[in-house]
């Protein structure tokens, strides 16, 4: 497996890379650049960011209903660990994405491909989740086709791949409704709620700047949210999660 491919899923410490094969060229390159880009360059003192992820997983978990063995749907699996987690704890997995998923398990499918084109099985899956990926959806931001009705059609066929009864899971940028580039969309309650039907639970999360920690808030704090930095890592200020049920 590729080693830059696969350095992000170290970051959250679930995952460590073992057998790197360098050369000694290389590893003494790699420490020469470490030191002197830590004494010119870096600061002495970073600040954290926390990220959305802080409160979309403890929250998914929280409302997640279903027993072990039953049947789950994770849409923009890539750069998560959410697939590995859920079928260690015995659910059986379909990660879906349009970039390669380098992982295995035994509870695990694959499907890579655009979901705009994906033709979902009726009824197939106990539930869906899709962490902060909905907002990508159409933009092209990650080699996907262009589609200025992406997000839609894609909770559209989530909808559909659902068994009646059954939950989406979802999370999105909340905040004062925006489009940034061709990367993804901020939205509002309003626009949340014509998303995504039959929404049983909406929960918002929010940052007053970019360094502080997160709190839930209200549809009228949140509405009115711009972020410090939309073009940064990290960049989200406000977050959505939403259980939605089909009928």
């Amino acid at each position: 497996m590729n080693y830059n491919s696969l350095k992000g899923y170290q970051e959250n410490l679930a995952i460590y890379l073992e057998n790197v094969q360098e050369t000694i060229l290389i590893k003494a390159l790699r420490k020469i650049i470490r030191i002197v880009s830590g004494f010119f360059f870096y600061p002495r003192e970073v600040r954290p960011v926390f990220s959305e992820r802080l409160v979309e997983y403890p929250l998914f978990y929280h409302y997640l209903s279903l027993e072990p063995g039953q049947r789950i749907l994770d849409f923009g699996c890539v750069e998560s660990l959410l697939p590995m987690q859920l079928c260690s704890l015995g659910y059986h997995v379909t990660g879906m994405d349009f970039r390669p998923y380098p992982f295995c398990h035994e509870n695990f499918d694959f499907i890579q491909g655009d979901i705009l084109k994906w033709q979902p099985p009726d009824s197939g899956f106990d539930a869906v989740v899709s962490i902060s990926v909905i907002e990508h959806v159409g933009l092209s931001g990650y080699g996907d086709p262009k589609e200025n009705r992406g997000d839609q059609i894609a909770v559209q066929k989530l909808f559909q791949a659902l068994k009646p009864g059954g939950r989406l899971y979802l999370t999105v940028p909340a905040g004062k409704a925006t489009v940034k580039g061709g990367w993804y969309k901020v939205y509002d309650t309003a626009a949340i709620r014509e998303l995504v039907p039959g929404i049983e639970a909406l929960r918002l999360f929010y940052k007053p700047t970019r360094y502080s920690t997160w709190r839930e808030g209200t549809s009228g704090e949140l509405d009115v949210l711009e972020y410090d930095d939309y073009g940064a890592m990290a960049f989200a200020q406000g977050v959505a999660f939403v259980v939605a049920r089909k009928e």
